[in-house]
């Protein structure tokens, strides 16, 4: 029989890139005499910031378990090759056996699992169609995680389990399935891992005309009035009891596998479903703290303020997704030199569940964004004469940034309800806020989504916005108030509405579809949302505004304002009044004049996310 070695071609150095996904991969091999047998490598791709050889294996604690499987690829009826195989690197050792071409040996290696039978050295067999590899690594550390065995006849329902503290899993690296073909059997297998854990942080910036925020100060758990002001400066969010993941164990599955599903974007991904320790205390938590957050906000979504100076908090994941709840309280400072300061109490963003499922390896980014448009209360106490809002507040938030496989940037706004803006492959820090392209709404009030946007009722509105010198730039509490107290309001041949609000600004309306049933997720499956749960438009560079009808108010009519007028509007003959009854129009125009009009006020409460496209 011909025989075939492997050389290795080694790679060394270190390359750093803006990523965190760790992949392990092998060295390139090369051809010459010898046997086939098959070898992994531990080696990094040129794409990471990571390191390559034992800086690289000292990340796995220089052991990683495997499991393969050869068969005629269609996932069912595989025979065991590699039974949950402890593989272990070994320095300066690379071809001094046959199945160790690359430093990383498994035969001779025991483990838990293997206790009664010897890792004997295996070889490609070319009557199978392919071969089927996974792996994991506990880690490294004083403590570690335990691990299972690796069983693909049950990959679909649990390959196997990690068990740990969130310290212990944060160490944990998983690997998708890896499909090697007939072609590759004289290859090295190259396994990609990545970490298990995921990674948040949360920043906050503002935008409120003649005002900067400071201040800030966090809630942990939802407040009514009498609201007991917040102390903790870390940015903290918040949701159901079980949260976030602390103790317990991870089942990681593999849904998509066998060539049948190849063509499908979930085809070999590894998936984590957690199990909380029963009789752990603080098993999940309620709630997540971030770190501090201090001083003046910024004042641009590209360059907001971060808890603990941007650095991110390792979490474990949950790809289930929870609503999520940010509270804060904070204190507007004018910025006109009088002093004045004014105090805002529980305002308040829901983060929706679609957009909160955190998947290993991904880095998350919550941006809030404070304007003038708030549902928090100047006033903490349980008084009924005292309305919420006065000072508005819309957060602009969730950004996913995965840094290797992709990222995702949703914007929330904190009024009610919260309004969330989406558009796929968007980063916040490269613009403000959107660019051209589709654009995805979902809302919450109070936590429970809503459901009735439709285009055909006259509860859900797009505009364009079209502001004056005097009204730019154009803000949440602008847009109600143009809503409002309208100047006027026209419909022409197309359908296409036009609205002139008291301020100046010109509303005109968008299309838009809220039939949609699914968001085009990051990680290229998409987000399935029930009809008229969602919106989608297709954005031009301008300014947009949301609006979303919350209730009907008691119309007041008229209501007269004295304006001094230095240019002649083009509706002065018939809209303007010399006396304060607006009984006696005017009839000649004089510059510094005081005129009245008379408009009608519908006291209508909105919902308005202003959306910014470049």
């Amino acid at each position: 029989m011909k025989k075939f070695y492997l050389v290795l071609a080694a790679v060394t150095g270190m390359t750093l890139a803006s990523c965190t996904q760790n992949e392990y991969v092998g060295e390139v091999a090369t051809q010459k005499a010898g046997s086939e047998a098959i070898g992994f490598g531990g080696g990094f791709k040129a794409v990471t910031r990571d390191t390559y050889g034992a800086d690289a294996a000292s990340s796995l604690g220089n052991k990683f378990i495997v499991a393969g499987v050869k068969g005629d690829g269609t996932g069912t009826g595989q025979q065991d090759v590699f039974m949950s195989y402890s593989v272990e690197w070994e320095a300066n050792t690379a071809g001094t056996t046959e199945s160790n071409t690359a430093d990383w040996e498994y035969v001779g290696k025991t483990n838990n699992f293997n206790t009664s039978l010897a890792q004997a050295i295996k070889y490609w067999d070319f009557s199978a169609t392919a071969y089927d590899f996974c792996a994991y690594s506990v880690g490294t550390g004083t403590t570690t995680a335990t691990g299972t065995a690796i069983s693909y006849a049950d990959a679909a329902t649990g390959a196997y389990t990690l068990t740990g503290s969130l310290d212990e899993l944060a160490q944990c690296y998983i690997t998708d399935m890896k499909t090697v073909p007939q072609a590759n059997f004289k290859n090295e297998v190259e396994l990609q891992f990545r970490s298990l854990a995921s990674k948040a942080r949360i920043a906050i910036y503002e935008t409120v005309p003649g005002y900067s925020v400071q201040d800030v100060k966090f809630h942990s758990t939802d407040v009514t009035r009498p609201i007991t002001a917040a102390t903790s400066t870390k940015a903290t969010l918040f949701g159901n009891a079980d949260a976030f993941n602390k103790i317990g164990t991870y089942t990681v599955t593999f849904p998509k596998i066998g060539i049948g599903n190849k063509d499908d974007s979930d085809y070999n991904k590894a998936h984590v479903a957690f199990t909380p320790d029963a009789t752990a205390t603080g098993a999940t938590s309620g709630v997540q703290e971030f770190g501090d957050l201090t001083g003046t906000l910024g004042t641009t979504s590209q360059a907001p303020t971060f808890a603990n100076g941007g650095t991110y908090t390792t979490v474990l994941p949950n790809e289930k997704g929870v609503l999520l709840e940010l509270c804060v309280d904070y204190t507007l400072v004018s910025t006109d030199g009088s002093g004045e300061t004014i105090k805002v109490y529980g305002a308040k963003a829901f983060v929706p569940a679609a957009y909160t499922k955190w998947l290993s390896n991904y880095a998350y980014t919550y941006i809030f964004k404070i304007s003038d448009n708030t549902n928090g209360w100047t006033n903490p106490k349980d008084d009924p004469d005292t309305p919420e809002g006065l000072f508005p507040i819309t957060f602009d938030a969730v950004v996913l940034d995965s840094e290797e496989t992709g990222h995702q940037t949703t914007i929330t706004t904190v009024a009610t309800p919260s309004i969330t803006t989406y558009q796929k492959d968007h980063v916040y820090s490269a613009s403000d806020e959107y660019v051209e392209g589709d654009i995805y709404v979902m809302a919450q009030t109070e936590g429970t989504p809503v459901t009735d946007f439709n285009k055909t009722t006259t509860n859900t509105f797009l505009y364009t916005l079209d502001a004056t010198a005097a009204t730019a730039p154009a803000t949440e509490a602008l847009v109600m108030d143009a809503l409002n107290i309208r100047v006027s309001e026209e419909t022409d041949a197309a359908g296409v509405t036009t609205i002139t609000g008291r301020n100046g600004l010109v509303l005109t309306s968008a299309d838009f579809d809220a039939t949609i049933e699914a968001i085009p997720g990051e990680d290229g499956n998409d987000i399935a949302v029930a009809k008229n749960s969602a919106v989608k438009f297709t954005a031009a560079a301008g300014t947009y505004a949301f609006v979303y009808l919350v209730s009907a108010g008691t119309t007041t009519s008229p209501v007269i304002t004295a304006v001094t007028l230095t240019t002649e509007p083009s509706d002065f003959a018939t809209a303007y009044y010399t006396d304060a009854a607006c009984t006696k129009l005017a009839t000649t125009f004089t510059a510094g004049t005081t005129y009245y009009f008379k408009y009608t006020n519908l006291n209508n409460v909105y919902g308005v996310k202003v959306i910014k496209v470049e």
